[in-house]
Parts: C-alpha cells; sequence; structure tokens
C-alpha cells in the first residue's frame, strides 16, 4: 500500500460534481476522486479540522468505537472496478482482534481526516487512473469548492451577511469561468 493525502476539495463545473484529489507525494502522482456534495463537504470540514456543534456521522463512528474500547487502525482504498473506488476500514477490538469493513472512499477519507490516520492506497489504483501532475480543474474549482463550504457553514450559523458575499464572490467565479454562458 502507498500512502496519500487529501490535496484538495473542489467543485467541478467541467463534471458536474465534486472531486477529491488524492496526492501521492513520493511519486508526484494524482488521484480524483468524484464524491457528492454531502461528502465533499465532511471531506473538506475535517480537511480543514472544523467541528460542527453537534456531532456528524465520523464523530459518532469514532465515539461507538471508543465506547466499545475499540480502534480504528486502518483506511485503505483497496480497489478500482468499473470506475468505482472501493475502501476499507480496519476496526480492532480490545482483545486485538481486527475487523475489516467495507466503506465508501468518502467516509473512509472523511474518517481518516478526523482521526489523523493515514490513507492508504492499493498502488494498482494509482497507477491506473493517476495522473502525473494536478489535474487542470484544480485552480477555479477548488476555489469554488472553498466558498461554497463557506456559503454552506455561513448559512449554517445563520450569518446572511457572510453568505450573501460569499453568494457573490461564488457568482463572480462562475461568471469568469464561463463568460456568457447560462448559470443556477
Amino acid at each position: 500500500m502507498i500512502e496519500v493525502e487529501v490535496s484538495s476539495v473542489s467543485f467541478s463545473p467541467t463534471h458536474g460534481g465534486y472531486v477529491v484529489l488524492l496526492h501521492h507525494r513520493e511519486a508526484g502522482r494524482w488521484l480524483p476522486v468524484f464524491v457528492g456534495a454531502g461528502e465533499a463537504q465532511a471531506i473538506s470540514l475535517n480537511l480543514q479540522q472544523l467541528r460542527y456543534p453537534r456531532p456528524m456521522t465520523w464523530d459518532l463512528v469514532t465515539r461507538m468505537v471508543d465506547k466499545l474500547g475499540g480502534s480504528i487502525r486502518r483506511v485503505a482504498i483497496t480497489a478500482l472496478r468499473e470506475d468505482t473506488f472501493y475502501a476499507e476500514i480496519d476496526l480492532q477490538r480490545p482483545d486485538g482482534e481486527i475487523h475489516t469493513l467495507d466503506a465508501r472512499p468518502s467516509d473512509a477519507i472523511a474518517l481518516a481526516l478526523r482521526q489523523g490516520l493515514p490513507i492508504k492506497m492499493n498502488p494498482m489504483i494509482m497507477a491506473a487512473a493517476g495522473h502525473d501532475g494536478p489535474p487542470e480543474l484544480v485552480d477555479v474549482d477548488e476555489r469554488l469548492a472553498r466558498l461554497e463550504v463557506e456559503l454552506e457553514r455561513a448559512v449554517a450559523v445563520e450569518d446572511f451577511e457572510k453568505a450573501a458575499r460569499l453568494r457573490d464572490q461564488i457568482k463572480q467565479l462562475k461568471e469568469q469561468q464561463n463568460p456568457g454562458g447560462t448559470h443556477d
């Protein structure tokens, strides 16, 4: 297994979805993993080490494992089949026995970030689907994704003045990306 890190989470208008960009520093390779909006927000929050006032799913999982006396030992992206990534999470029971659970990569990544665990990956995945150098979709898309996460956070805490400013920044960036095009 190789170790990868989350480089960014962004919205890609080109692909119409959110992308988590994983980086293998040693090889200088990058792997885009497309995820849903909720998963992108979870990963982005954990990447920035932000906390919600109420527990999120990864907090709940961590607390349950802790209360049962276990620990999360490993998070790994293990397979790529028919354009779908697969992941596993290894849990260790108090008696030392390890149990491996199937997981979506987005959930595994969010949990690893929250726990401060390395993200492991089958090297065959990076060889098959990775890129030499960051994909071009990161620059403006990364900024848009960060602004959208900030907007969601501002709305959640009812800071509507900040939300309006962020909405305007997002609109301006989208117009720069697609001059004369249509927008939502």
